[in-house]
């Protein structure tokens, strides 16, 4: 077998899912695109599968094998028999296997694929004791054939980028280092260096081989300077070592052998296929990417080809297939459609999409396939982008991004509040001439703003919005505007926005507007009377919500009136209905990752369990609360009546619990990440308890648990800890558990933040 020139990162549980399908089936085939790292799994299983074949293993590589009637022969050479004269070469080589337990490795099939399909099948009907592993970017299509896809290696999320020991958990990072040691002797991830890093395997989506071209580079380029021109182009990436094989001299070049191994049909949906961020489904591919040379019904079709090849890979969620292409895939793609003629009209059909996509969602988002859309769009997040930053880009189409940001209000509220503001202030700019348009996108910029906490720029959008409405006479434009000078005015003076929201809901009323508007604002009217001390009137604002809502199978402007719903109780002093409501309100927000409504849901639980004498409760999920609003704006919006509920809240539980106790359930639910922190106010997740809380500071861990306990809070996991210390895994577990027991903590993450409160200055 061919030497590892380098060490094996990060694929240990593949390696063992490897060693289990060999031991299981007689044919395995490892499938992926090339440089995912199919070659190097399968090597480093083979050597470690020698044991288990008492007659050794075998490796043959097809990689320089053009001529089919070459194959045969190179697996005999491979096999290293003796030289047989007057004696057929190949039916020797079946005699010598069919005596012998042993393991064929054939690398790199796909240009040979029938040619090898077929000599497997022989092989394998002959020799009973011969188990064979492939490595080929398509499956071989033998009968009895497994099939593993080698996925590229994990890479850490961008909010994480700066946390101490990242590396270890990310194989992805951990190859990078490896390699760039390699190339620059004393190279190391450090604070300085180590978002670059992340960023440049996020952009490289953890393909081995691109991370190991990458590195190579570290030789004449910085690391930051190498990361910039990976945006421009991935000739950066051209790699000059010329003793490995011709194909991983460049990921050009890995690219192209791909490409040559396409069908016509599938090389224009590759290049056509790029023009899509993020990926897409079939009806997308169909209505953008067919046809001339590529009819519309042959689409599906060229997709399964492309799939077989390894060039797009499939995923599913929530009942939604996409495809998608590897960014070095999609952007060879798209290097040959802008090198054709074809790209302008590849640009325009894909906005014209996108474009009928959104209004599709505003006729459908108020009704039972709203969950549907907001799978949908998040999954599109990435093609919406790509179709407002042209529509901003190109002066023929720059209007056309008022609508496209503005008139999906609920996209950015629901979904993507950061974002759309970024969005709708940059088409405002872009298009300082009065139009409808521009007017809607100046009320959703009214919104966003408002609830960001921004009352100034949310004044000013309204303001203009109204004006631009009332000048071209247009009432559902103005009832709009006012609808957001309404909402914008709740965050202060409750009269006054009681006195707007209700302007607006008489000029929504008898003319064709879509029910989101009008339920959105009798929530904002409900609140508004709320704090003008009518509950009553609220209650039946709320009331009159929820009944539609359910109506209709409407469930995100649900969760606002049962949240709306659970304030009344919570001011009428029935804290436990208050609970229930919020709970099933924050439930619903869950699913549509609202971190607006999940904020302040969140406050309303705090306040209630505040209520209900549950303080250690109340101060983790005042904690988490606002560890939610710091990631997205003001906390609470800067409304001194909802400010004042929060106090009231705090001063309560922190007067109940003691101030030590209290700060440390705060911190303790503050740096829950989002899923834990939704599992504890659901009452998924049990609260520390004060005694446990209170006695973390005073618990006395063995030296070993306090070592174990700062690697814990460092983010290792137990097979890392193991390694680090040179310990068995189940003994590292075993620590971990005395140290929650003792603690009595539940969480690795409450075990970070005690031990995140301990540490010195000098010692973190």
């Amino acid at each position: 077998m061919p030497a590892d020139l380098t060490s094996f990162e990060g694929r240990r549980s593949d390696l063992n899912h490897v060693k289990q399908l060999v031991g299981d089936t007689r044919l395995l085939t490892l499938t992926g695109f090339g440089g995912v790292g199919k070659t190097r799994l399968a090597l480093r299983a083979a050597r470690e599968l020698v044991r288990s074949h008492p007659d050794g293993v075998a490796w043959v590589e097809l990689a320089d094998v053009r001529d089919p009637c070459l194959l045969r022969q190179t697996v005999v050479e491979a096999l290293d028999l003796p030289d047989l004269p007057g004696r057929d070469a190949w039916a020797a080589a079946l005699q010598h296997i069919s005596r012998r337990r042993m393991l064929l490795v054939l690398d790199n099939c796909e240009h040979v694929l029938a040619d090898v399909a077929e000599l497997v099948d022989e092989m394998l009907r002959h020799c009973s004791g011969l188990r064979v592993l492939a490595t080929s970017r398509q499956v071989l299509g033998v009968p009895g054939e497994t099939v593993l896809c080698v996925a590229p290696l994990p890479v850490p999320p961008a909010d994480r980028a700066g946390e101490l020991g990242v590396a270890s958990l990310f194989p992805s990072l951990a190859l990078f280092r490896e390699r760039a040691a390699a190339v620059v002797p004393g190279f190391e991830l450090t604070p300085a260096n180590q978002q670059a890093a992340v960023e440049l395997c996020r952009k490289l989506e953890g393909i081995p081989l691109a991370i190991e071209l990458a590195a190579v580079k570290l030789r004449v380029l910085g690391l930051d300077d190498l990361v910039a021109r990976l945006d421009a182009r991935l000739d950066v990436l051209r790699h000059s070592a010329r003793t490995g094989p011709s194909r991983h001299r460049t990921i050009e070049a890995t690219i192209d052998w791909s490409y040559d191994l396409c069908t016509e049909d599938e090389r224009t949906l590759w290049a056509r296929a790029s023009i899509f961020t993020g990926g897409f489904g079939v009806e997308a591919a169909e209505i953008v990417c067919s046809g001339g040379s590529l009819p519309r019904e042959r689409v599906l079709d060229v997709i399964e080809g492309l799939l077989e090849k390894s060039i797009l890979a499939r995923t599913e969620s929530q009942g939604q297939v996409r495809f998608r292409m590897l960014e070095p895939l999609r952007e060879h793609g798209h290097q040959r459609l802008r090198g054709g003629d074809e790209f302008d009209v590849l640009v325009h059909r894909h906005l014209a999409w996108v474009e009928e996509l959104l209004g599709e969602a505003c006729l459908q988002w108020f009704g039972p396939l709203q969950e549907m859309w907001c799978v949908a769009l998040r999954s599109e997040q990435a093609n919406i982008r790509a179709a407002a930053e042209h529509c901003l880009a190109h002066d023929d189409c720059r209007q056309r991004s008022l609508k496209l940001v503005g008139a999906p209000w609920f996209l950015w509220i629901a979904l993507y509040l950061d974002e759309g503001r970024q969005w709708l202030e940059r088409a405002v700019a872009s298009c300082p001439e009065p139009s409808l348009d521009r007017a809607v996108a100046l009320g959703t910029l009214s919104y966003v703003a408002s609830l960001q906490g921004d009352q100034e720029r949310a004044d000013d959008a309204a303001g203009r919005a109204r004006e631009i409405a009332m000048t071209a006479g247009d009432v559902r434009v103005e009832a709009y505007a006012t609808h957001m000078a309404g909402l914008t005015a709740l965050f202060r003076d409750s009269q006054r926005s009681k006195n707007l929201l209700k302007q607006a809901l008489a000029l929504y009323e008898g003319h064709d507007v879509l029910d989101d508007h009008v339920v959105a604002l009798r929530v904002q009217l409900g609140l508004a009377h709320l704090y003008c001390g009518e509950l009553p009137e609220a209650r039946a604002h709320f009331d009159w919500c929820r009944d539609l809502c359910a109506l209709t199978g409407e469930r995100w402007l649900l969760s606002y009136a049962l949240y709306g719903l659970g304030f009344v109780e919570k001011l009428e002093g029935s804290a436990e209905a208050a609970i229930v409501l919020a709970r099933e309100a924050l439930d619903i927000k869950w699913f549509f990752r609202d971190l607006c409504g999940l904020s302040t849901t969140m406050d309303l639980l705090a306040w209630a369990q505040a209520d209900a004498a549950r303080y250690q409760e109340a101060a983790c999920l005042l904690g988490a609360a606002d560890s939610l609003w710091t990631s997205f704006g003001v906390r609470l919006f800067g409304s001194e009546d909802w400010l004042e509920n929060m106090h009231h809240a705090e001063r309560v539980s922190r007067r109940h619990l003691g101030e030590r106790v209290f700060e440390s359930a705060f911190r303790t639910g503050a740096r829950m990440d989002r899923p834990e922190a939704i599992a504890l106010a659901l009452g998924r997740k049990q609260t520390p308890t004060p005694t446990a809380i209170a006695a973390g500071s005073a618990v006395k861990l063995t030296r070993r648990e306090q070592q174990i306990a700062d690697l814990v809070a460092d983010g290792l996991s137990n097979r890392d800890i193991s390694e680090r210390l040179v310990i068995s895994p189940r003994t590292a577990e075993g620590h971990v558990e005395n140290i929650l027991s003792k603690l009595g903590f539940h969480s690795r993450s409450q075990v970070a933040a005690w031990v995140g409160e301990r540490r010195t200055p000098s010692s973190v």
